[in-house]
């Protein structure tokens, strides 16, 4: 049976003690079938992840009704909430609405490191420098010297410059990009951007920073040197981040609103084509064979698509872990791994069989990127505050290091 989906995700309900049987006018058991997807925001319990998605236990059914139905018919407008109930039936809504309703609202309790056995860094398995975001401490993290920076609100996508100079991070609740140099921490700079700016990523030649702004369906164009948007390119609703080829000409953009990924001219900086990308909800993160010939898309709810630019054609979509997550090619072409925020494991898809393996991390990963060598994983483990360090070789946990709230993105130099 085709999987439907919420949109923020609204959770999958791994602990009620309720039965599963007809609530009002919806069935509970369908509606927790459905909230399976939902995981990635509104979390395993009804309780939202973050200040910014709501908690949905113990909501009143009418109206959990009402808006989901306004998000449906864009009577209240979000990219991701539209995308993700395109597809929900009169029936679904009722029945998803039920199983929340009959949740509740004490029912998440959110897991923390204090149970979780940890280690320090140290440059065996940091070998180049490694930035995290923290999303909740609204910090930036440093490894292997796990230095912690001040940022701002919500610190969320980070990027670093190909030269290791400058890392970059977004606020999306401050509609700010907060600018840091590499070595120091000292903050060069905030950057008012577009809404809700999401994604960011270096051109290959350092110059300019793409942010894409999810709230304002566009992105801004940075320059590094001047440190002001010098450029907005407009794309279709709700694009999130980006993926440039090798040699700079193109950028590839998720549109978690539900078109597909744009296709941006970097010289012109203008939208020449949007490819759609059916079979997945929401395209959130991406990334590029070492050929350049295929996209691994990585959806909002559970899904990666495999997606031949050419000729636009989904050769395969391959169910992952619930919620959303990053995804990476290593650098030797020899894996793709992609993260899951409502599971406990991360899967890593051989690109030749496109077989999966998955591997038991810990709870909600979220940023996923292989070291410039390909040797190590990094994961960030968003409702345990630890970051996982995994060994390509036997392709196991071997690390696990304690950092600040909310562990979300990492950003690798030479690993873009």
């Amino acid at each position: 049976m085709k999987n439907k989906f919420l949109g923020y995700c609204l959770l999958s309900v791994f602990s009620i003690s309720l039965p599963m049987t007809t609530y009002a006018a919806g069935d509970i058991a369908k509606g927790k079938s459905i909230a399976s997807s939902c995981v990635g925001c509104h979390g395993a319990n009804g309780v939202g992840l973050s200040e910014e998605f709501p908690n949905l236990a113990g909501q009143k059914q009418t109206y959990l009704i009402k808006q989901l139905n306004a998000f449906k018919n864009s009577t209240r407008i979000d990219p991701t909430m539209k995308a993700m109930t395109a597809s929900l039936s009169d029936n679904d809504i009722l029945n998803l609405s039920a199983y929340y309703a009959s949740l509740s609202a004490f029912s998440g309790v959110q897991s923390n490191n204090s149970a979780v056995p940890t280690t320090k860094a140290s440059k065996r398995e940091f070998p180049k420098p490694v930035f995290i975001s923290m999303k909740k401490s609204g910090t930036l993290e440093t490894f292997p010297a796990e230095t912690v920076w001040k940022g701002g609100p919500n610190m969320l996508y980070t990027a670093v410059t190909p030269n290791g100079k400058v890392v970059l991070s977004t606020s999306p609740s401050s509609n700010s990009l907060y600018v840091f140099d590499a070595k120091s921490g000292k903050q060069l700079a905030i950057i008012s951007v577009g809404k809700a700016p999401k994604g960011v990523k270096v051109t290959p030649d350092g110059k300019f920073a793409y942010v894409s702004n999810q709230g304002s369906g566009d992105v801004s164009v940075v320059n590094i040197n001047s440190l002001k948007v010098v450029d907005t390119i407009k794309v279709k609703e709700g694009p999130h981040n980006a993926r440039f080829t090798r040699d700079g000409s193109l950028a590839y953009v998720t549109l978690q609103g539900g078109a597909g990924i744009a296709v941006i001219d970097t010289v012109k900086r203008k939208m020449i084509r949007v490819i759609a990308v059916p079979g997945i909800t929401g395209p959130h993160n991406l990334d590029l064979s070492s050929d350049e010939k295929t996209a691994y898309v990585r959806d909002f709810v559970h899904n990666v698509a495999v997606l031949d630019i050419k000729s636009g054609t989904v050769k395969k979509v391959i169910k992952v872990g619930n919620g959303h997550g990053g995804i990476d090619v290593s650098p030797d072409g020899r894996y793709v791994a992609t993260a899951a925020i409502g599971a406990d494991f991360i899967s890593v898809i051989n690109p030749k069989t496109l077989a999966v393996k998955n591997i038991k991390v810990g709870n909600g990963p979220h940023g996923i990127r292989a070291s410039a060598d390909s040797r190590w994983i990094y994961v960030t483990i968003t409702k345990d505050n630890v970051i996982a360090v995994i060994n390509t070789k036997t392709m196991t946990v071997e690390k696990k290091i304690a950092v600040e709230k909310f562990p979300f993105w990492v950003a690798v130099n030479n690993n873009p």
